[in-house]
């Protein structure tokens, strides 16, 4: 593998906070494929048959009272006659090979994911506090360089100018490249 180059480093920390949002969003994908693939191809077939049967009336007692102009069945004997085949089978048909594509799916993009928001936390771990101040505020959250200083006052009780902040960015970029490139 290549060197990376200052470019490759900024890029990584602008995308960090958003690849994190990634992260997550994927493992609740995940989450919720697993699920319904837990439920995908269910057949729905332990009761017994007079279960099913009260259940189905017990379900259609609340209509049979009220008068309806549709020509929809009310009477609970025939409906309960009629459905009551659907009702002692009844089979979740999602698609099984779909839902196991897509955590497939989410199981490579999380990988890719999980090796960049790494590897930037990895690079972040030789900076001093200052470079870590630094670098979060002006790549992870996107802030110009007048803010970035004047938060730096905030935060460290000392004032520094933009050119003593792009001295402190660039030190904490080299220690972060020779990091990265370790091994190379």
């Amino acid at each position: 593998m290549s060197n990376y180059i200052k470019e490759d480093v900024e890029i990584m920390l602008k995308n960090h906070l958003k690849n994190q949002a990634k992260l997550t969003e994927i493992e609740l994908k995940k989450e919720e494929y697993t699920t319904r693939l837990e439920y995908a191809g269910t057949v729905y077939d332990e009761d017994t048959d007079d279960e099913i049967i009260e259940n189905m009336q017990l379900s259609r007692q609340a209509y049979d009272s009220v008068h309806s102009n549709t020509n929809k069945i009310s009477d609970k004997v025939l409906n309960t006659a009629i459905n009551y085949h659907k009702e002692k089978v009844h089979t979740n048909k999602e698609d099984r090979q779909f839902l196991e594509n897509k955590i497939t799916e989410l199981n490579i993009l999380k990988g890719e994911l999980d090796k960049k928001i790494v590897r930037v936390e990895n690079m972040m771990i030789p900076l001093s506090s200052e470079e870590k101040f630094v670098i979060k505020t002006y790549y992870m959250e996107k802030s110009k360089w007048d803010y970035v200083s004047q938060q730096y006052c905030i935060e460290f009780q000392k004032p520094k100018s933009i050119n003593q902040l792009l001295n402190i960015r660039d030190s904490a970029i080299e220690v972060m490249l020779e990091t990265i490139n370790t091994g190379n």
